[in-house]
């Protein structure tokens, strides 16, 4: 394959293997950093049944910070194909991902039609596909559209929708914090539900006394944990994610912490943690419960957390019957930050302006939806990796 005076990859559809593709577009110059981001989309394709991917846009050019993956997921049956069309962010890649099958090749070669030219409708730049198994021969176009069909390909692809399905993404529970009747959750339970999620609250007796009462902090946890392993076999979801602030990022720390560690145990898998409002020592690290109990972390960090930065941080909280899990997590952040582990700074925010539909539906949902079933998918490599 060559590249033209512009970067852009020469005309045609390019055929080629999974790792030839790694091999080609990401590990030259700057782009090693994305590589995570496409074996995590190839993997997904691969563990649901797709047989090819199309790519397309700037990623298949010779930028050296793309960002972005225009892609189309080929299955061989109709009937395979996910029930959500996703756009959204992975590691520091976004993408928007179409879905389509081999009983519509007009779709397809139509799709590679849209990738191929700009957008006065003259040939621009060639479009690459990934074959995900040695016996998938490569696509080979045979349709021309017309002018009507460019345009109806068009606005599906800008509107990111071919198929729709009324079927969950999963369980998104969500826990609030201390003196408080939650009322973000009137924003966060519309965006959620618009999305494929189904939210569950978790509702407790919530007076600031919490801090300072050891026992009944053991009763809200002890609560929680019946709580929701009762939604788990009530409900059977795919996966679970959680979206906690305040005192909720105690309740499920101290639930997660509850099983022991080494053994790896725990009732449920949580796919993406998002902590809000954290009162979390910084210190406390995450990453040992990752991927088995937990996909990912995000930690919003608030610099303008006015609740917060009274919160302390000497061996004396036990004194006055504060648990020495609790810390300034909302303002220092997670210490022992990863790939997997991630505090995002945002100075705008306070303790109580978090909820508000920028942040809901620019970061936290896309955040969930990108993480939607990495626990399970890395876990199991992982355990396949130590059998081997």
């Amino acid at each position: 394959m060559r590249f033209d005076k512009n970067g852009k990859l020469e005309l045609g559809l390019h055929s080629m293997t999974a790792n030839e593709f790694i091999d080609f577009f990401c590990k030259n110059g700057k782009r090693g950093g994305y590589e995570h981001a496409i074996i995590n989309i190839f993997d997904y394709a691969v563990e649901n049944g797709a047989t090819r991917l199309i790519i397309g846009g700037s990623f298949i050019t010779q930028a050296d910070n793309p960002h972005d993956l225009d892609c189309m997921m080929v299955f061989y049956d109709e009937r395979h194909i996910p029930t959500f069309v996703d756009c959204a962010q992975m590691d520091n890649l976004e993408y928007d991902i179409l879905y389509s099958s081999e009983q519509m090749p007009k779709s397809i070669d139509t799709y590679i039609k849209l990738m191929s030219t700009d957008i006065h409708g003259f040939d621009d730049s060639g479009v690459v596909e990934v074959r995900l198994h040695d016996k998938v021969q490569p696509w080979k176009v045979v349709y021309e559209p017309n002018r009507e069909e460019m345009e109806i390909i068009s606005r599906v692809y800008c509107e990111r929708n071919i198929i729709e399905r009324n079927k969950r993404r999963g369980l998104l529970v969500v826990i609030h914090g201390l003196m408080t009747k939650a009322e973000w959750l009137s924003n966060v339970i519309p965006a959620a539900n618009s999305q494929g999620w189904i939210v569950a609250p978790f509702i407790y007796d919530n007076p600031a006394t919490l801090l300072f009462d050891n026992s009944k902090r053991q009763e809200v946890v002890e609560k929680f944990r019946d709580w929701i392993y009762v939604l788990k076999q009530k409900y059977q979801p795919n996966t679970i994610s959680v979206i906690c602030h305040s005192f909720g990022t105690y309740i499920i720390t101290k639930y997660v912490e509850g099983f022991a560690t080494k053994s790896g145990f725990l009732p449920i898998q949580i796919n993406s943690l998002i902590l809000t409002g954290s009162i979390i020592k910084p210190d406390f690290d995450w990453n040992v419960y990752i991927p088995r109990r937990i996909g990912r972390v995000l930690n919003v960090v608030a610099g303008g957390d006015d609740a917060v930065k009274y919160m302390p941080n000497t061996d004396w909280k036990k004194l006055i019957g504060m648990d020495t899990l609790f810390g300034k997590g909302a303002i220092v952040g997670i210490k022992k930050e990863s790939e997997f582990v991630e505090n995002r700074e945002l100075e705008i925010l306070t303790h109580t302006n978090i909820f508000k539909d920028d942040i809901i539906e620019q970061v936290f949902l896309p955040y969930l939806n990108v993480n939607n079933g990495i626990a399970f998918r890395e876990s199991t490599q992982e355990i396949v990796r130590r059998n081997e």
